[in-house]
């Protein structure tokens, strides 16, 4: 075996620092935030959607509970984030609503040939999805919200949850056909999760950018080597060296931000991609992204 590839090494990376006055300021606003995703548990799953690190990281820093959505994922039709009366995450997106009563967000995909259903998933994290035909999804909608409770109407039948409350409902049986199977008819019973967690600070990158957003990890990029010496093991990126070579405590900051720090780290800093990352850190201390995409 190849010695390089068995031991540490430490790669140079070339990064360039952008100005922040081109960029579009990020969302961080806090808003009562609903989680919902629609399973189907008794199908078998044809598609994996794995994601490397989850878009959505909720955790707690200073006393204020966030939720960091460090790559897009609100909906394109959605309102303008500071008219949002309910922020609501699921599987696909995020979807702010302006009003209420409102229709829920799409928790299937719909296509020519059938519907694209989630068999289980977490919100903006890993899913495992089927195609099935002659699918009917079930009639959702958020009624209203207020300081201690949120209301829902799920196929004629009112929930209510207060902050902090989780249900999974059991919604009524219905026989599906799976594409590209056997396509033999299943009996299924789709199963929706709800979860309230109550008014949370969201963080999320400029509506229609493509950058990514990351928080400061106590990192000032005026002080960043350029090139940049990027420690590896067995050639691959070594995200936790990288934080000591840089002086950024993990072991200091809430155990979920470390999520945010491998993507940050990965996807800034990979030794093996061919685009030159451009950083940005705004006055709030947070970094800008650009990728490219």
């Amino acid at each position: 075996m190849d010695e390089a590839n068995t031991v540490d090494d430490a790669v140079p990376v070339e990064w360039r620092q952008v100005p922040p006055d081109g960029v579009s300021p990020p969302v961080v606003q806090e808003h009562p935030y609903l989680e919902l995703k629609l399973e189907h548990p008794g199908l078998e799953p044809t598609e994996t959607g794995d994601r490397f690190f989850p878009d959505a990281v909720p955790y707690e820093l200073d006393g204020t509970s966030r939720v960091f959505y460090w790559r897009p994922a609100v909906a394109s039709s959605t309102a303008e984030p500071r008219d949002w009366e309910l922020a609501c995450g699921t599987t696909h997106e995020l979807v702010g609503f302006d009003s209420l009563p409102a229709e829920g967000p799409p928790l299937v995909t719909e296509g020519a040939s059938g519907t694209t259903v989630v068999v289980d998933g977490t919100i903006g994290g890993d899913v495992t999805t089927s195609h099935v035909g002659a699918y009917v999804p079930p009639a959702v909608s958020i009624e209203r919200h207020v300081e201690s409770a949120v209301e829902l109407m799920v196929d004629g039948t009112r929930h209510d949850l207060s902050p902090g409350q989780r249900r999974r409902i059991r919604l009524g049986e219905q026989r599906v056909e799976p594409v590209g199977t056997d396509g033999r008819p299943k009996t299924i019973a789709p199963e929706l999760v709800v979860r309230f967690p109550g008014r949370r600070e969201l963080h999320h990158p400029a509506p229609g950018a493509t950058y990514r957003l990351f928080p400061a990890f106590g990192l000032d990029l005026e002080a960043l080597p350029n090139p940049l010496s990027v420690p590896t093991t067995t050639g691959e990126l070594d995200d936790l060296a990288l934080a000591a070579a840089l002086g950024v405590d993990l072991s200091r900051r809430p155990y979920p931000e470390r999520a945010l720090w491998q993507a940050f780290a990965y996807t800034a800093f990979d030794p093996h991609a061919d685009a030159t990352p451009e950083l940005t850190q705004l006055a709030t201390g947070q970094i800008v992204l650009e990728t490219g995409e």
